[in-house]
């Protein structure tokens, strides 16, 4: 029995890297047979899958409910105020670098949505809503964690769809070209969406006058 889930594990693994890197069509049953350790063209794949579209099927779910690492670095129940602008900044960096890590575990899947995921409208709707949008909502209920209740009038959900989609922008942008084409590196992409980040709740939680003095 554990050779068998072992099996259907490392056909879900393979057949995921192979979507990502050649395209749903291009990759045939042999193939992921092959990288799985079985005999190609035997059509061993089908004593664990119905179909090729079932074992894609199984990798997206498999994606979608393995969120731990990320969840837990934006749970919002772990936020302690911070005492000062550079103990935010350095969470809202971790954050984002939380958030890169995210995107190169789904490195598979995340080049398949520019390879064909669009051909399932139901796998493309369930990870639209399982990955993307529910990554926004985490950022929006951790920001809005950060921000005195009182001051509300920022646009927080739209603030976090800026902000996970600079982070997913800057992966994708870096997987294509190797290196990001800017010559940021991510420490310094990070750092920056984090000041950025901070400086909108810096605001919220100390509002002053018309023209405060710059914040160093």
């Amino acid at each position: 029995m554990s050779d068998a889930r072992s099996t259907r594990q490392r056909l879900v693994e393979e057949a995921m890297r192979l979507f990502g890197e050649q395209g749903y069509r291009e990759t045939t049953i042999a193939q992921i047979e092959a990288a799985a350790g079985l005999s190609p063209g035997s059509g061993g794949l089908y004593k664990h899958f119905s179909s090729k579209k079932a074992l894609l099927a199984e990798g997206v779910e498999a994606l979608l409910t393995d969120r731990a690492e990320l969840d837990r670095a934006l749970d919002p129940s772990l936020v302690q105020s911070p005492g000062d602008l550079a103990e935010l900044r350095a969470l809202l960096q971790s954050v984002a670098t939380a958030g890169l890590r995210r995107m190169e575990f789904d490195r598979h899947i995340n080049r398949f949505l520019f390879r064909g995921l669009q051909e399932f409208p139901d796998l493309l709707a369930r990870y639209g809503e399982g990955e993307i949008a529910a990554n926004q909502r985490a950022v929006e209920a951790l920001l809005s964690a950060l921000v005195n209740d009182h001051y509300v009038d920022h646009d927080w959900p739209a603030i976090a769809a800026v902000l996970v989609g600079a982070i997913a922008h800057y992966w994708l942008l870096t997987d294509l070209f190797g290196t990001h084409p800017s010559g940021i590196d991510e420490e310094r992409y990070t750092a920056a969406s984090a000041l950025l980040a901070s400086c909108l709740l810096t605001d919220r939680w100390n509002p002053g006058p018309t023209n405060p003095e710059p914040m160093t």
